[in-house]
């Protein structure tokens, strides 16, 4: 071997190595992102939280994750916006998505990389021409349009089924404590108290603020215990999509707490509204909380100019 084909390996050997890193903190900021955060430890912890409840999800997340991020790769516009991990969240939730409402087949990863680079494209589409935030919104439509053709197709394409299962015997205390656990969890689909802590301390390390207002989305759900059925309660539905709405507000100025306890307030009811109904939610009444504050917000502002016109 050459002195000059050595010294030619350096360079490549740094360069891939860089590529290494920065794909890995890309994939890493997409996982964060899901929590409104942007911090490669924030989504180390939540990979490794993930990993404790189910390692064949964890790698469903990250194949979907990649996904969204090689499709937001196709547009030159999006360079920065797939290094801040702003196009790795949704494919990340539509990848966890495909593990718990399909059997993993060939055909549900097909799903998946289908669901993946549909949701990557609206939310695409919606950070260019939307005047509200996407946030969770294109993972909802993917994961909504992929079950509808599941449920027409003739064989159910392998969707499993996911009827909760109650238990006896349990403590009232013990119930409390999984169902404030799972609350975070269930952000990410994992009823699991452990991986709900990973998911806590995730946030934590961003921003205590964030984490006060975690617990602030985590206490208010709780409420409307004496109103619900216990496994929803108890398995964190009542609280995950409250969790997200408040950390969403933690960021604000001014009336945060107020938007914030709005937000969660809301939050509760869509998610009620579509239980009773049976239909699924995944986060939609986060988004749909979260849309009606900034639109109330915007109307505040107007509305006293349109009265002294």
């Amino acid at each position: 071997m050459t002195k000059s084909s050595t010294a030619s390996q350096g360079p490549q050997r740094g360069a891939l190595t860089q590529t290494i890193y920065q794909e890995t903190k890309t994939l890493l900021l997409g996982f964060s992102q899901v929590f409104l955060l942007q911090s490669t430890l924030s989504g180390a912890l939540i990979l490794v939280g993930l990993l404790c409840n189910s390692w064949q999800l964890a790698l469903l997340a990250l194949l979907g994750c990649l996904v969204s991020r090689s499709v937001a790769s196709l547009w030159r516009d999006t360079e920065q916006e797939i290094a801040d991990g702003l196009y790795g969240f949704n494919g990340t939730l539509v990848g966890i998505a495909i593990g718990v409402y399909w059997e993993i087949s060939w055909l549900s990863i097909l799903l998946l990389v289908v669901g993946a680079a549909l949701s990557t494209w609206l939310a695409r589409a919606l950070r260019r021409h939307a005047q509200l935030p996407g946030l969770t919104a294109p993972f909802i439509i993917a994961v909504w349009a992929l079950l509808l053709l599941s449920m027409l197709a003739p064989e159910r394409m392998g969707l499993l089924d996911t009827a909760t299962q109650l238990e006896e015997g349990v403590p009232l205390w013990r119930m409390l404590g999984v169902a404030l656990g799972d609350s975070v969890g269930q952000v990410m689909f994992q009823a699991n108290v452990l991986t709900g802590l990973f998911f806590f301390l995730a946030i934590a390390w961003e921003s205590r603020r964030k984490a006060l207002y975690t617990l602030l989305g985590l206490l208010i759900p709780m409420l409307a215990i004496p109103f619900v059925p216990e496994a929803v309660w108890r398995e964190g539905l009542l609280g995950y999509n409250a969790v997200l709405c408040a950390i969403y507000w933690s960021g604000s100025s001014g009336r945060s707490w107020l938007y914030a306890l709005l937000s969660v307030v809301l939050s509760v009811l869509f998610e009620l509204l579509a239980l009773y109904a049976g239909l699924i939610p995944l986060t939609a009444p986060f988004v749909l909380s979260v849309w009606s504050v900034l639109k109330a917000q915007r109307w505040r502002k107007v509305a006293p100019q349109s009265f002294n016109a």
